[in-house]
């Protein structure tokens, strides 16, 4: 019973990320103990780095969302990089493989900020190229994975 007891813990949280241990605890058939127990050991381990709620952007005022790929000039990575952690409407960040180095996702008010921040990512010494791709529709975002 508790060989999979944390990837059930885990698929719970992920689909109610507020129930209480307690709660946990009767839909896994386990004490209130043993889910605190694995909950405190998949914390420690980092498997769970935080609770936060899954936010509807569109709704918060951000409709817009775009998809920027981001070709460094030399070995100045981790200098985009920096400055992209920083970017308030980044939600997402990724050095990856292929003809670019760095995928961005950003979330916009308007079609005023998104240009504001592609001119200004065009702008920075140490990017040398980027691709931007404007979202028409988001069919899956916040997905669940069990492991």
């Amino acid at each position: 019973m508790y060989r999979d007891l944390d990837r059930r813990l885990l698929q719970a949280l992920q689909e109610d990320g507020r129930a209480s241990l307690r709660e946990l605890a009767q839909r896994l058939g386990v004490s209130s103990v043993t889910v605190r127990k694995h909950l405190r050991h998949l914390q420690e381990r980092g498997v769970i780095r935080r609770f936060k709620p899954v936010l509807d952007y569109e709704k918060l005022g951000f409709p817009i969302t775009t998809i920027t790929q981001i070709k460094a000039k030399g070995n100045r990575i981790p200098e985009i990089v920096r400055a992209l952690k920083q970017d308030e409407c980044l939600t997402h960040v990724y050095e990856i493989t292929g003809e670019f180095d760095i995928l961005v996702i950003g979330k916009f008010k308007d079609q005023e900020s998104m240009n504001r921040e592609i001119k200004r990512l065009l702008s920075h010494p140490a990017i040398e190229e980027t691709n931007t791709s404007v979202v028409l529709s988001v069919v899956k975002e916040d997905a669940e994975i069990y492991p």
